[in-house]
């Protein structure tokens, strides 16, 4: 280490994080463990300065909501902790970075920050970006270009950004060229103290509550339910598992985000359009509906989504785009086994959870990327494979198959994949943007 680098890591800095905290949406989870773990490890090297930033949707001002154990709830509302930060009343304090997580991704500058170290965290998960995923001082997308914002990103070199994986990391290529100091990846992270193998007494409770007969087989996506969360490949998978291959032990849990999103509207619109195609029929979907799933919109804490998990056989994610797949790490913290492509986002920790005890828990299904005529990047799925997996899955659970290297996957999981150990990446990251 070169005495400039000494020097940074014995200085305590002030960071200032914009984003958002008080709703339950992925980026705000995300950016509340990140201050969580770095406050955890770093308070003696880093003053935390906190703005939450404008929402996506003004309506989910009315949604706010911190859904974490009380210890954290009470951490991430402690002002003395977490300072709220306002530039034109803080005059007096000198801002060494700013690390931004929001959607548009904001790469506004103004007079008081233009000098100042900025990273944007961003996910794409097309592995394309257009003007609308941005921010630059106007509603995105209205009056800028794409070559405005290279241009804009070539001048102001204090901008850099971040993004959870590869599949992302894709999509800021065009805007700023293979850069990938000025573009790396780190990771998201699952908290192994809240994401955790339970004893059997909480599965059997917990599928005791929704009526999970011990022989049946239980499904669980905990997405969004938008399209590109692969919600019509579940749906036709359960309709031929149990409409089709009679195979009435499968039951679905799907649990959406009314506070944000509606997704039940979503699940009653893909029923008619699969009905509209003649892929299932009426009484078919009612069937599926009445006795094979259950669906939940409630916001539940981070203890009860560990209870779902627990309580499941797999996570199903035939995902057609994302920008990382938080949902499948957690639920594999669990010891829950998982579905998902061979390609995409997840495939780089997949592969690395896979070869280091995950083998006997992750099924994947063939799969290819292609291009759409937009230039967004998708994943082709393989239909019949995806039905192949899942009767085979089937055979593994109805044979009891054992995982005899569940204790090697939970260890290499808290020690690779925790927001603990994402929190000294990202210090380091940022020591090096300060530098």
């Amino acid at each position: 280490m070169n005495i400039k680098k000494k020097e940074i890591h014995n200085k305590k800095f002030n960071i200032l994080f914009e984003g958002w905290i008080n709703i339950a949406h992925s980026y705000a989870i995300v950016n509340c463990f990140q201050l969580i773990h770095l406050f955890k490890n770093y308070s003696d090297k880093i003053n935390f300065y906190v703005t939450e930033k404008e929402y996506y949707r003004q309506e989910w001002n009315s949604k706010k909501k911190l859904v974490y154990t009380q210890e954290y709830n009470d951490l991430l509302s402690n002002a003395e902790i977490f300072k709220p930060f306002n530039h034109e009343k803080d005059t007096d304090i000198k801002i060494d970075m700013i690390y931004r997580i929001t959607y548009p991704y904001d790469i506004t500058l103004m007079e008081w920050n233009k000098d100042i170290p900025i990273c944007v965290f961003y996910t794409s998960e097309f592995s394309k970006l257009d003007t609308n995923y941005f921010k630059v001082g106007v509603s995105p997308g209205s009056t800028i270009s794409n070559e405005y914002i290279k241009t804009f990103l070539e001048h102001f070199k204090n901008l850099s950004f971040t993004s959870p994986s590869v599949w992302s990391s894709k999509g800021m290529i065009d805007y700023i060229g293979d850069n990938t100091d000025r573009n790396p990846i780190i990771s998201h992270g699952v908290d192994t103290t809240l994401f955790y193998k339970e004893s059997d007494e909480i599965r059997k409770s917990v599928r005791a509550r929704y009526n999970i007969k011990d022989d049946e087989i239980l499904l669980i996506n905990t997405g969004a339910m938008t399209k590109n969360k692969g919600i019509l490949y579940i749906l036709q998978v359960m309709n031929i598992l149990v409409n089709r291959l009679n195979k009435k032990h499968f039951k679905l849990l799907l649990k959406g985000t009314a506070d944000l999103y509606q997704a039940k509207e979503f699940l009653e619109s893909y029923f008619v359009e699969l009905q509209g195609g003649n892929v299932i029929s009426k009484d078919e979907m009612n069937n599926l509906l009445t006795n094979h799933i259950i669906f939940t919109e409630k916001t539940l804490s981070f203890k009860q989504m560990r209870y779902l998990y627990n309580a499941c056989d797999m996570y199903i994610s035939p995902y057609i785009a994302e920008g990382f797949n938080l949902c499948c790490l957690e639920a594999l913290a669990c010891g829950t086994n998982v579905l998902v492509p061979m390609t995409g986002s997840t495939e780089q920790y997949m592969n690395d959870i896979y070869n280091n005890g995950g083998k006997d828990n992750i099924y994947y299904i063939k799969s290819n990327v292609g291009v759409m005529e937009d230039g967004l990047n998708v994943n082709n799925i393989d239909g019949d494979d995806l039905i192949s997996v899942m009767i085979r899955f089937e055979k593994d659970i109805l044979n009891k198959k054992k995982n005899n290297n569940m204790e090697q996957m939970l260890k290499y999981i808290e020690s690779d994949y925790s927001w603990n150990k994402i929190s000294h990446q990202l210090y380091e990251h940022f020591c090096k943007l300060i530098l």
